[in-house]
């Protein structure tokens, strides 16, 4: 009985990805990354606390020497990075279609925060000049619309809620994290999901075409609303979509990248008078 108990419990634990999450701590983790699972956010369009799967943070000194002395403590010249992620079990697959293959010139500026904000806004190419030479985004084909297949078009769309849900969590964290004369954050929403990823795009005969991948960029438009204008407005964000399969691989790649911004970070406000 006891038995028979345990094995519903557990099939039920795979049907929500519990697992999924669990490996991903892990990779994290063994990254020397802070990992907190299930952290709490605010949604204030709902006006109530939510969840996200997991807030990982990693804290990069290595070029702390490199930047004027005389500073605060806590000020010191660092880069801490976050991993917004929300993690998404499906026996169904995800398609994203790439919408003209449409490219971005820069990391968002709204993924930084800083006591410098017009580093926020430079372009890859600008970047160049301070040493930046390579970033996952830069000539990456980005993803506009998305299906679930074989889903009922009257669902509502995980893949929608997924997106909404890590651009608020990442809203949230990014307004209750300090600065510091030298620190910049950098925080990257993530979702893994523990199945099948496809893109989509049309040949040029005008015909759809699918093929299976590890990861991509989608990028999508939402509302943020400021309270002290009562507007809302447009922003869009990118989000990296990752298989579980592929995430360890992927997070090297992010962990690069975020050594070229460090980089690039440090050098930028060595110019800074």
């Amino acid at each position: 009985m006891k038995t028979d108990l345990s094995k519903k419990i557990v099939e039920d634990l795979e049907k929500v990805g519990f697992p999924a999450e669990v490996l991903i701590s892990t990779d994290l983790d063994k990254a020397s990354w802070m990992v907190y699972n299930g952290a709490l956010f605010e949604d204030k369009e709902e006006g109530k606390s939510r969840e996200i799967d997991v807030h990982a943070v990693y804290v990069d000194f290595s070029f702390i020497k490199k930047v004027p002395a005389k500073t605060k403590a806590g000020g010191e010249n660092k880069l801490i990075s976050h991993l917004v992620v929300e993690v998404k079990k499906t026996t169904k697959p995800w398609i994203f279609f790439d919408n003209g293959r449409m490219n971005w010139p820069q990391v968002q500026p709204e993924n930084f925060k800083s006591e410098h904000e017009e580093f926020h806004d430079l372009l890859f190419d600008d970047l160049k000049a301070y040493g930046m030479k390579t970033h996952r985004y830069k000539d990456a084909i980005l993803h506009k619309s998305y299906h679930v297949s074989f889903s009922n078009p009257s669902e509502q769309s995980v893949i929608y809620e997924a997106l909404i849900k890590t651009s608020k969590a990442l809203d949230y964290f990014k307004e209750h994290y300090g600065m510091g004369q030298y620190v910049i954050h950098l925080f990257t929403p993530i979702i893994v999901i523990d199945g099948s990823l496809w893109t989509a795009t049309l040949n040029k005969d005008k015909k759809v075409k699918v093929k299976e991948v590890n990861s991509l960029f989608v990028v999508f438009s939402h509302l943020t609303k400021d309270n002290r204008l009562n507007m809302a407005f447009e922003e869009e964000q990118i989000c990296e979509v990752v298989t579980l399969k592929s995430f360890k691989k992927h997070l090297t790649i992010i962990e690069k990248d975020n050594k070229e911004i460090y980089k690039a970070w440090t050098r930028f406000i060595n110019t800074l008078k």
